[in-house]
């Protein structure tokens, strides 16, 4: 497979700048970014951009490294990463007088991504490539369309585009989209109301199948607005939409791994765990941060906990949850950004410690797990009130699959798993 281009993401720095120079030179496709840049001159380290003729249209590709303040240069290392609103709008700019069609390959999270989709229109597809997402269905955005592939080689993104002179999107089959969306919710519906006929109005929140039915139903009802929004706008603008095809396709996983590249991959994923260890250290010789601090954080850690619920702590403990930062450094890779998050208690829904994933290298020891409150919520407000209603109960599908993707845990089932991991009930004294 031929690569017109690649875009430098933040793992790719974990060797270090210097290293990662010597192999783009010696590369057959250019390394891309707009944002990693000289410290000294804002010079950029590698090309921000390039234009690819594909038959003919004029191809513009941007690349844009991740900007989530984790990377840390050495002294010696004359480079800075400057945020996509000052690296974007000239490049942007002058790229879409001269192109057809704009790609930028970005390194940068979802939520990023929406907002550069929201700020610069002339960009109409953003490749993103965040470890820690999957296979992502191609989603438009203001006037991008926004998709990834799940990381590591283990599938192939197919997408097959027929660009118009309109320069926006419509999909293929959007009408037959959405009379197949429309039969989907009539079933949902039917289903819901049948619970409901056999359930008590109180006990529907903590029926995890109307739940979930619920949650299907709202995600229906939002993809037949947009698609009826979208085909009311083309039939008032007269205009020929672009539309495009999207296909995932898994490679299997039953192939033998070749030695050469299994050596290489495990000698990277060394590397990275070295670098976060640097960082480490030099967070320890740094004034302490007080995000920090447990006392100064909305989690308690299980301790917190164990004081009140020792039984429901002791069956904890036996749990793969308690011991899974310890799996972490039995392969050395507890200082790997990619691994940590699912490892420790540091987020809840919208709850972080930080923004700023390298924090993760310095939790206190009591976050150190998949602690309790990473399934039940924060804790602080808990333990100071007792209040029941200051901690979640039961913890909603969408906690889980943040870590238990279909990738990293083919046989996770909420229901069942739900099940095999609840503690035992607290004996009201």
């Amino acid at each position: 497979m031929n690569y017109d281009a690649v875009a430098v993401g933040k793992n790719d720095l974990a060797a270090g700048l210097s290293f990662l120079q010597d192999q783009a030179a010696r590369a057959k496709f250019a390394w891309l970014s707009a944002n990693l840049v000289s410290k000294s001159d804002l010079r950029p380290l590698f090309p921000a951009s390039l234009i690819r003729q594909v038959g003919s249209l004029s191809v513009g590709v941007i690349g844009l490294t991740g900007h989530d303040g984790s990377i840390r240069f050495g002294e010696n290392e004359d480079a800075v990463l400057i945020p996509w609103q000052k690296a974007l709008p000239d490049i942007v700019a002058n790229l879409a007088a001269r192109c057809d069609l704009l790609i930028l390959l970005s390194n940068n999270v979802m939520n990023e991504n929406q907002a550069i989709a929201e700020s610069f229109p002339d960009i109409h597809i953003i490749i993103q490539s965040t470890p820690r997402s999957g296979n992502i269905v191609p989603q438009l955005k203001n006037k991008s369309l926004i998709a990834q592939t799940g990381k590591q080689g283990k599938y192939l993104g197919w997408m097959s585009i027929d660009w118009q002179k309109s320069k926006t999107w419509g999909r293929l089959g959007a009408t037959k989209e959405l009379a197949t969306k429309k039969l989907e919710l009539d079933g949902i519906n039917g289903r819901m109301s049948r619970i409901e006929r056999r359930e008590k109005k109180e006990n529907l929140p903590a029926n995890n199948s109307y739940q979930a039915l619920l949650a299907s139903r709202d995600r229906l009802l939002s993809e037949i607005i947009f698609l009826e929004n979208e085909l009311h706008d083309l039939k008032e603008s007269g205009q020929t939409p672009s539309t495009y095809e999207n296909h995932f396709i898994p490679l299997e996983v039953n192939l033998p791994d070749q030695p050469e590249v299994k050596k290489i991959v495990e000698t990277a994923k060394l590397s990275v765990n070295q670098a976060g260890r640097s960082q480490a250290d030099q967070s320890a010789t740094s004034p302490a941060l007080p995000e920090l601090q447990l006392e100064k954080l909305v989690f308690t850690g299980w301790k917190g906990c164990a004081a009140c619920h020792s039984p429901q702590t002791t069956f904890w403990e036996k749990t793969a949850h308690a011991s899974a930062y310890q799996t972490l450094s039995e392969e050395e890779q507890q200082f790997n950004l990619d691994c940590l998050p699912c490892h420790v208690t540091a987020e809840y829904k919208d709850i972080k410690i930080s923004n700023d994933a390298s924090v993760l290298l310095a939790l206190p020891v009591q976050l150190q797990q998949v602690g309790c409150e990473l399934c039940h919520g924060p804790g602080k407000k808990h333990t100071a009130t007792q209040d029941p209603a200051d901690i979640a109960r039961i913890p909603e599908i969408f906690i889980c699959i943040r870590c238990h993707t279909s990738e990293r845990d083919e046989e996770f089932t909420y229901d069942n798993d739900i099940e095999r991991i609840a503690c035992p009930a607290s004996q009201r004294q």
